[in-house]
């Protein structure tokens, strides 16, 4: 367990197959299974091919990516590294050794927090120590054994789907997650084609819904662009739910349905349409304008709207439907009525109406009317919303 951990890359959790660290009570007792030397689960590894020897009965492997296990492996590390703390400040002195938990909170709180670790943690370790003086507990490590299972040869594709499999079981990993893992291969055409105004912003580092709240100009979620495409080439807006995951794994995801071909000059088209509408809304309706961007339902609503005008006119190519975008919207923004559109939408009597649902038919009809000329000056958000709204409420 010493080596592995000591092999550890400094980005071991940046590997992009993984969700992110995640509260787990029980994975947090992973320090009583250390200090009883109990048996640690199996952890999955992945390395390049030319990245191993071997020499029977030895495996030797340079460098490896954590395909399944990296709670396990954090905490490790954690445990690991408060060892390492609870060491350097007993060279000191042995007073550390008579601290209750909150004066060890109180006296070791930065150092905690700069290891991930815990005061419970490090009050564990203590109250080991003190019954044990005469052990190192660094041999907890060194003189204890993990078992691993390492793969090698996978593509990307291959990686993605054995990590959903071995997730299956566990806590699922996030929806939106799964979508841009199922997508990835869309990240270097779409970091080839973004400009300086623009951010690609994945569900890993910040979850859609922190997006949309606290969302800066130029800023999109990745999982919002996969749904927005998705909608554009269904001509109507597309969930993203576990159904959307399934659908992209089976035969139905290659029909005619989603046949658009993911090239540089289409994301090119498409980052260079969204950036222009952020900077034009913000610039009249300032944050309103930005937080409206950021929702899922409103790329998505443009978007299907979008796609929806494309399939009525086949002649059309994806640069001519961004420039009706532009037209209509990037050029005359005041027609959206964003103040108009929150006061309906936050008027709504959410015991009576699925509000997901009501948003997102909304949003979409609404644009479809906009970019087709059906509304020109100011639209009336009530009348897509379907619910009268008394204007003095």
């Amino acid at each position: 367990m010493k080596d592995y951990i000591l092999a550890l890359p400094a980005d071991y959790k940046s590997y992009y197959v993984q969700r992110e660290i995640v509260y787990n009570p029980y994975l947090d007792n992973l320090i009583n299974t250390v200090l009883n030397e109990g048996h640690i689960p199996s952890i999955v590894l992945i390395i390049e091919n030319l990245q191993h020897k071997i020499e029977s009965p030895n495996l030797e492997i340079e460098g490896f990516k954590i395909l399944d296990g990296l709670q396990r492996t954090h905490r490790l590390k954690v445990i690991w590294d408060t060892i390492q703390l609870l060491k350097s400040a007993l060279n000191n002195s042995n007073d550390i050794l008579d601290y209750g938990r909150i004066k060890i909170s109180r006296e070791y709180s930065k150092q905690i927090n700069q290891i991930e670790s815990s005061s419970n943690i490090l009050s564990k370790l203590i109250d080991y120590k003190k019954s044990h003086l005469d052990e190192n507990l660094e041999d907890k490590f060194a003189k204890n054994f993990m078992w691993f299972e390492v793969w090698s040869g996978l593509d990307p594709d291959e990686e993605v789907q054995k990590m959903l499999i071995l997730n299956a079981g566990h806590k699922p990993v996030k929806t939106k997650h799964q979508l841009e893992l199922l997508f990835n291969n869309l990240i270097p055409i779409i970091s080839k084609t973004s400009t300086p105004d623009f951010k690609l912003i994945k569900e890993k580092e910040v979850s859609s819904i922190q997006h949309s709240k606290n969302r800066t100009i130029g800023h999109f979620h990745f999982s919002h662009i996969i749904s927005a495409v998705l909608s554009y080439e269904a001509g109507k807006p597309v969930t993203t739910n576990i159904n959307l995951i399934q659908k992209t794994q089976n035969d139905e995801f290659n029909d005619e349905e989603f046949d658009i071909k993911y090239d540089f000059d289409f994301f090119k088209t498409f980052i260079a349409t969204i950036v222009k509408l952020d900077i034009a809304l913000y610039s009249f309706y300032k944050e309103l304008g930005t937080q409206w961007l950021g929702r899922e339902i409103t790329l998505v609503g443009l978007f299907a709207a979008s796609g929806k005008i494309a399939k009525e006119n086949d002649k059309l190519s994806f640069t001519e439907v961004c420039d009706i975008i532009e037209r209509q919207l990037v050029q005359k923004p005041e027609v959206l009525d964003l103040p108009g559109f929150e006061k309906t939408r936050n008027g709504l009597d959410l015991s009576k109406v699925n509000i997901g649902n009501v948003n997102k038919v909304a949003v979409y009809d609404g644009l479809y009317d906009i970019l087709t000329g059906k509304v020109e000056l100011k639209i009336n958000w009530k009348i897509y919303f379907k619910v009268g709204i008394d204007e003095n409420n």
